[in-house]
């Protein structure tokens, strides 16, 4: 998909459309999406969370799972997204985080700002969700478009805080999650980790306190119990595979 990403605004984009189903031909049939720490409570509730070190950079990332095979999304049917909560890469649509250099209190800085892709297939249908109101203002999708990318913009800016305090206490480990499915050979996880959940327990008191005064202790405790989602997702895969 190629990208023509340009500043959103409500003269140039009044009359614009965008098409908001999930389907594969948007790219949305994929096994796994990038997420960011402040989406976790939404997540946690439906999707694994791992984190995955970049083999040649040894930086983390945090991922939900959505399927075990390559372009699966377990999520991802004939009427669309069948989870409560969508990832924030994959909720944003065509639209992006952009920064403009803005005069604020006497100086000038950075500031994010709406960019949209206009050369992304959900852009300018006839049929879709209007992004302007008639007299210029924001439609109410906008405004959760720009909650969304809010989530990517403060979420990354934390996940920095997020992995260097797991990794300066020693939290993360290898995932050893071993999925076998009823009809398909055992699935390994491999540069994914997870919070190890001994060592967690057994941070004394001062440490507990700095990873819950930095907001990090809950971040945690979302991942470890998200992994209950694995038993979900073998769910799907066995309804999956019985249908067809």
């Amino acid at each position: 998909m190629t990208s023509k990403a340009v500043l959103l605004n409500n003269v140039e984009h009044k009359d614009l459309k965008i098409d908001t189903r999930h389907c594969a031909s948007y790219g949305d049939s994929v096994n796994l999406s990038l997420v960011f720490s402040a989406e976790f409570d939404d997540l946690h509730k439906e999707y694994p969370i791992l984190f995955h070190k970049d083999p040649e950079t040894n930086a983390f990332s945090a991922h939900v799972i959505l399927g075990f095979d390559k372009d699966e999304n377990l999520f991802l049917g004939d009427d669309g997204w069948s989870g409560n909560y969508v990832p924030a890469v994959l909720a944003r649509g065509p639209f992006l985080i952009g920064f403009q250099s803005q005069e604020v209190d006497g100086k000038m800085q950075k500031e994010p700002v709406i960019h949209i892709n206009m050369d992304n297939p959900r852009v300018g249908v006839d049929d879709g969700q209007a992004v302007f109101l008639p007299m210029g203002g924001d439609t109410p999708y906008l405004e959760k478009i720009m909650r969304t990318l809010q989530v990517i913009h403060k979420g990354a800016a934390f996940d920095k805080t997020l992995f260097s305090s797991l990794e300066s206490m020693n939290l993360l480990e290898p995932v050893s999650i071993e999925v076998t499915l009823s009809n398909i050979d055992k699935i390994n996880f491999h540069n994914y980790y997870t919070i190890n959940r001994e060592k967690l327990a057994q941070l004394d008191g001062e440490n507990l306190q700095k990873l819950n005064k930095s907001g990090v202790l809950n971040l945690a405790i979302f991942a470890l119990s998200s992994l209950g989602n694995f038993n979900k997702l073998i769910e799907l895969k066995n309804m999956k595979s019985a249908i067809a």
